[in-house]
């Protein structure tokens, strides 16, 4: 079973950011580490402009190698529900949404359920691919739930305001479940 983590990294300003996340990137060779760089994704509103999320993939709970431009501001230990699938990559150019939720541990198996009863109008709608959804690997009373959703640019995600009125209500249904939501929109770095 693979693990996922995503890092909340707060840059610390001794070379400039775009030399510092690019020696981030380097640091996750295949060849010299087994965690596996899913993507670096830089705030467009959510996220300090000093701060980046890291979303790394690897075969146990153990921290990833972070560069020593950066600090860890928080991270999350995820396992992956539904997505993301084999197939699915982290890209594509466009906007990133990372909607940290917090819910009762008990709803989240129907939270998955009512988000892929959703999908399968929401996306063939809009410029849009849901990435992943993630779950806290420990469960727990009060749990952490990560949904990361691709558009192509910000008017695809204000048309996806409007859904099919089945994937409404699925939406509205899962929104019921959610004690707390924290959505950060990001660029993928290149």
């Amino acid at each position: 079973m693979s693990h996922y983590q995503v890092s909340q990294l707060r840059h610390l300003g001794e070379r400039s950011l775009v030399e510092d996340l690019q020696v981030l990137r380097a640091q996750f060779n295949p060849n010299a580490t087994d965690t596996a760089l899913i993507g670096i994704f830089t705030g467009l509103f959510g996220l300090a402009s000093d701060e980046c999320l890291l979303l790394t993939k690897q075969p146990t709970l153990t921290p990833g190698p972070i560069s020593k431009g950066f600090k860890i501001v928080q991270a999350h230990h995820l396992s992956a529900t539904v997505r993301p699938t084999p197939t699915q990559t982290f890209d594509q150019a466009g906007i990133y949404v990372f909607r940290f939720w917090t819910l009762p541990g008990i709803q989240v198996d129907p939270l998955i359920a009512l988000s892929q009863r959703a999908w399968e109008t929401f996306e063939g709608d809009f410029d849009t691919e849901v990435k992943a959804l993630f779950r806290q690997s420990t469960p727990a009373v009060q749990e952490t739930a990560l949904l990361i959703t691709w558009y192509k640019n910000f008017a695809a995600w204000e048309a996806s305001r409007q859904p099919d009125p089945a994937a409404t209500d699925y939406f509205r249904q899962r929104q019921s479940l959610i004690d707390q939501a924290f959505p950060i929109a990001t660029r993928r770095l290149p």
